[in-house]
C-alpha cells in the first residue's frame, strides 16, 4: 500500500528537529507538525487512515499514541477482512442466483435426453 515518503530539510527549517541525521523527516509527520504549528514529539505517532502510506492529505492522517495506534490497526484489519468476505459471499449470492435462472434450461435440456 504505498511506500512511506522523505522531505528533505534545510537546517533553518523550523521543522528540522524532527529530521534524522541526513535531514529527512517523514512527509506524513512533517504534514501534521506543520497542521498543529510545532514539531511532533518522537512518540507520537501519525496513522493514516485510510491505510495507503503515500497518501499524505491532512485529512487521512491523524495523531495518535501507540496503544491507540495499535489499536486501530487491528480494528482497521478485521474490518477488512469482514468487508472481504462480505465481497465474497455476494459472489457466491450472484453465482446462486444464476444457477436458480439457468435450472429451467438445464432441466429441460435433461428431459431431453
Amino acid at each position: 500500500m504505498g511506500k512511506y515518503l522523505l522531505m528533505k530539510l534545510t537546517p533553518d527549517d523550523f521543522f528540522y528537529h524532527m529530521a534524522n541525521c541526513d535531514g529527512y523527516v517523514l512527509e506524513h509527520r512533517l504534514v501534521v507538525a506543520k497542521a498543529l504549528g510545532r514539531c511532533l514529539h518522537s512518540w507520537e505517532i501519525v496513522h493514516h487512515i485510510n491505510g495507503v502510506k503515500n497518501d499524505n492529505r491532512h485529512q487521512n492522517l491523524q495523531l495518535v499514541m501507540e496503544g491507540q495506534h495499535n489499536q486501530l490497526t487491528i480494528l482497521e484489519r478485521k474490518v477488512r477482512r469482514l468487508e472481504n468476505k462480505i465481497e465474497e459471499q455476494g459472489r457466491f449470492i450472484r453465482l446462486l442466483q444464476w444457477q436458480i435462472k439457468e435450472m429451467p434450461s438445464i432441466t429441460k435440456d435433461r428431459e431431453l435426453l
